[in-house]
């Protein structure tokens, strides 16, 4: 059953500025950590912007996995009272890691690293990534507010002028 308020609400339209400045944090992120791969994407799975080595890996079926992966993690936390849910969520694998992060205004962050990569770094690098792209996010919010300030004024400008010259008799 369709439950709007469910909807995402937070979600930001991301600027080409914003954009370099999310991909340049995964570029960083990559190479601090080695990271094989670290996607930024929105809640639902659609991947953003990558970086690392997308080598026969499926962005966007790894991304809808890792967003429906920390939304089954999500619905635990709530049942278990956790109010804003957890924020990371670890993965073990054989070969690889995955470690998942809740950014926010709908967007998670996914790494993928070599298993030989200590988890307590992973964990700095990850949580200063983190911290930058929500910085980065609370900066696009920002601006998309102002921009629709903006909008908004001068579309009831122009629709304003546009009634009354419909109704100006020549």
């Amino acid at each position: 059953m369709f439950n709007k308020d469910k909807l995402p609400t937070n979600q930001i339209m991301l600027s080409t500025e914003i954009f370099n400045e999310i991909s340049a944090v995964l570029k960083d992120l990559e190479v601090s950590i080695r990271a094989e791969l670290a996607i930024f994407c929105e809640t639902s799975g659609i991947p953003i912007t990558s970086a690392g080595n997308q080598r026969a890996i499926d962005l966007s079926s790894l991304s809808t996995l890792a967003a429906a992966n920390f939304a089954a993690t999500a619905e635990m936390a709530r049942m278990l009272g956790e109010k804003d849910g957890f924020r990371f969520l670890f993965l073990e694998g054989e070969r690889y890691n995955i470690y998942l992060c809740n950014v926010g205004y709908e967007y998670l962050l996914t790494i993928a690293i070599s298993k030989s990569i200590a988890l307590g770094m992973l964990r700095i690098y990850a949580n200063r990534a983190v911290k930058q792209l929500h910085e980065i996010l609370e900066k696009a919010k920002t601006q998309e507010k102002a921009s629709a300030a903006i909008f908004d004024n001068e579309f009831s400008d122009l629709l304003g002028n546009a009634f009354d010259a419909s109704f100006k008799k020549d």
